[in-house]
Parts: structure tokens; C-alpha cells; sequence
């Protein structure tokens, strides 16, 4: 087969981090981090693969703890190959400083920060070696985060427990400023039907807090919502538009093994680097990355003549592995949320175009959107007037 060519690598650059978030993937944390020479045969490898352009991102673990690293990788690939690696950051957030962001600026270096929603449902699940919360610090520098980069996205995962803090967990992340939120369910908890009923109350909650905020001309992504609306107004997904493990999307783990997705990666043991699929030395395994990208690109048994085959936004080959052991399982719960939210998703499109609400006409329907909302963005208050 044809492999495509490598877009999109995370680079986890250590095992540690200075959260213990209770629903991580990530297995134990561990003072283990990518040295220096991995790091650049990585970028060096990372080139070789790509063609016009690879955006790598720095994960982890908590990759700030590595900061040192980073710089050192930024600057070797700025010197070694130009513009050809991007690179982008996935944090916490919790060890942000004014220093970091300079960087980050000099560099266009942009990130996504992980933030629950609002304190209640963050700290319950995102607390530190010693049980205590890290909402406050997140907070406290979110302004100088925002004024880097307004778009800066707020990626939120809920479990049964925190169901119930999903109306007011999104809309306080929109009031803290954030105009892009990416929510996703934790799939391999042990949901219940009590628990969804609880989230189809919440979704239908925020529907119509949705509505009225575009009806008022405020533009704000809430991916639950706006994936699903994309699927019926624009085109279906196709394989590999949601997830494309150990094809144009991988991930090297410190020790330098490369495997199909970070979420494969584990502690990077004997026992996970039965995922893997090469190593940054010696290049792809073809037969590894073969079989991978086989599983994730087989067609469903699930999926086979279902109704919402095309405009499902959950598909993710790595999350099927997490919750069911199997690339090509796709997990109940995912099929139980999406036929539960895809009838609210269209009600609330119906409402959109039936009120002829602009902002919706324009933001889904018009290709050349993002270009003129970014211009209307950068216009000066006193123009707008």
C-alpha cells in the first residue's frame, strides 16, 4: 500500500508530569524524558517522512517540565530546515509563565490547553500529586494567553461524574474568554443510562445557550455541536478525516519508538511497544504501520448501515484500542452518545436556519469565513463603530 506522507507527529517528550488527572491515559508517571540526540534524529526523521510541511506537537506528560528541550529542539529544526517543522504544544497550563509565552510568540508556537470547564468539575479531575486542584493558576494567567493567541483552544473531557457540570463547565469557559472549546467524553469510563440522560439534559441546556449566542453575533466553536452541524450542512467524514493512526498522524514516544497515536504509547514498556510501529533510527516498521492503518481503515461492523455512518464525530481508531482493546471495535458508548446527541445537533441547526441567524448562514455554508471573520477580528473597536 501507499503510505501517506507524515503531517502531523506528536513528540512526548517525557513520562513525568506535575498532575495526576484521574481519567489520564498516559499510565504512571516517571522521571523519563527524550534526550537531546533522540530529539533531533526524531526532527531529522520527522523531515525525511514528510513532504511539504509536518506540524509537530510537544506532548507528554507535562511537556513544560522539559522546557530546556523544547528551545533545543525549536532551534535546531529552525536551523536545520526552516519553515518545514511547525510545532505546536499540547499543556496543563499549570507551569505557564510570562517567559514561556515570549517564546512561544517569537516562534509562532501555538497551544491547546487542557481545562475542564469551571472549578468544581476541573479540580475534581485535574489535581496535582497531593490532591489539590489546578483550576486557580490556569486562571490566573489565561489573560496573557488569550492576548498571545485569542483562539487559543480549551480541550475538555468529561466522565460520569463531572456529567452534570457540562452546561455550566462550557459556558464559563466561553466567559473566561475562550472562543474554542473541544469536549470530548472520556469513552472508557463506565458510563450508564443515567449518566447519558444527565448529558442529554446538559446538551439540550446548551443548545439553546448556542443559539442565542450566535442569534447575538458571537462566535464561539463548541466541537460537540459544531462537528455534527459541519457533517449535515457541508460533507460527510471520510476514512481517516477523524483519525489517521501510523499514516499521516503518529507519535514518538522519549526513547525514540515511534507508535501509531500518543494514546498507544503508554509507559513505552516492553509490554506497549507491542503498538509500535519503528523507531526514529531505523524508520517505520512497513508490516507494523500497515497492520495499523488495515484496522483503523477497515469498515465497522457498527457502522454498516447505520444512519449517521459519515456524520458520527466521535471515530477515533485510538479511542476504540482504549475502551474495547481493538482498533476496529467501536465501543457501545460512542454509538449511544452519538444517536443521543445527533437529534438535539439538529434541531438546533433547524432553529439556526429557520430564525435566518447570519452568523450561522455564514459560519457553515460560506467557504470563505474563517478569512473575513479573522479580517472582522483584527479590525480596531473605534473602526467597527
Amino acid at each position: 500500500m501507499k503510505f501517506s506522507d507524515v503531517k502531523y507527529a506528536a513528540l512526548n517528550i517525557t513520562h513525568d508530569c506535575n498532575l495526576r488527572c484521574r481519567y489520564c491515559y498516559a499510565g504512571k508517571k516517571c522521571s523519563v524524558s527524550m534526550s537531546r540526540e533522540t530529539a533531533f534524529k526524531a526532527i531529522d526523521f520527522l523531515a525525511s517522512v514528510s513532504d511539504n510541511r509536518c506540524t509537530v506537537t510537544f506532548f507528554g506528560g507535562e511537556p513544560l517540565l522539559e522546557f530546556d528541550l523544547m528551545k533545543g529542539i525549536v532551534q535546531y529544526a529552525g536551523d536545520k530546515y526552516g519553515d518545514k517543522i511547525a510545532f505546536r504544544l499540547s499543556t496543563n497550563a499549570t507551569l505557564l509563565e510570562k517567559h514561556h509565552l515570549d517564546f512561544f510568540e517569537h516562534h509562532g508556537i501555538y497551544f491547546v490547553v487542557s481545562i475542564d470547564g469551571n472549578r468544581e468539575q476541573h479540580d475534581s479531575q485535574r489535581c496535582d500529586a497531593a490532591g489539590h486542584g489546578s483550576y486557580d493558576h490556569i486562571v490566573s494567567i489565561l489573560h496573557d494567553v488569550l492576548a498571545l493567541n485569542p483562539y487559543t483552544v480549551a480541550v475538555s473531557v468529561v466522565v460520569p461524574e463531572t456529567a452534570h457540570n457540562v452546561r455550566d463547565g462550557v459556558e464559563s469557559l466561553f466567559d473566561l474568554g475562550f472562543r474554542y472549546v473541544l469536549q470530548t467524553l472520556d469513552y472508557s469510563a463506565d458510563w450508564t443510562s443515567a449518566d447519558l440522560r444527565i448529558l442529554r439534559g446538559q446538551y439540550s441546556s446548551l443548545a439553546k445557550f448556542y443559539f442565542k449566542s450566535l442569534r447575538e453575533g458571537r462566535k464561539i466553536y463548541y466541537s460537540p455541536f459544531d462537528e455534527r452541524i459541519k457533517t449535515r450542512t457541508q460533507k460527510p467524514y471520510k476514512k481517516g478525516d477523524l483519525c489517521d493512526l501510523a499514516n499521516s498522524q503518529i507519535a514518538i514516544a522519549p526513547s525514540g519508538v515511534i507508535y501509531p497515536c500518543v494514546q498507544l504509547i503508554g509507559n513505552d514498556s516492553p509490554e506497549w511497544r507491542k503498538n509500535s510501529i519503528g523507531d526514529v533510527e531505523d524508520g517505520f516498521n512497513r508490516s507494523r504501520r500497515k497492520w495499523f492503518v488495515d484496522q483503523n481503515y477497515t469498515t465497522k461492523e457498527s457502522c454498516t448501515d447505520c444512519s449517521l455512518d459519515g456524520r458520527c464525530s466521535t471515530y477515533c481508531g485510538c479511542v476504540n484500542w482504549r475502551a474495547t482493546g481493538s482498533i476496529s471495535a467501536v465501543p457501545p458508548i460512542i454509538c449511544e452518545h452519538e444517536r443521543m446527541l445527533m437529534p438535539i445537533v439538529d434541531k438546533l441547526a433547524n432553529k439556526l436556519w429557520s430564525k435566518n441567524i447570519e452568523l450561522f448562514k455564514r459560519k457553515f455554508y460560506d467557504p470563505t469565513f474563517p478569512c473575513s471573520s479573522y479580517i472582522e477580528d483584527c479590525k480596531p473597536v473605534d473602526q467597527e463603530r
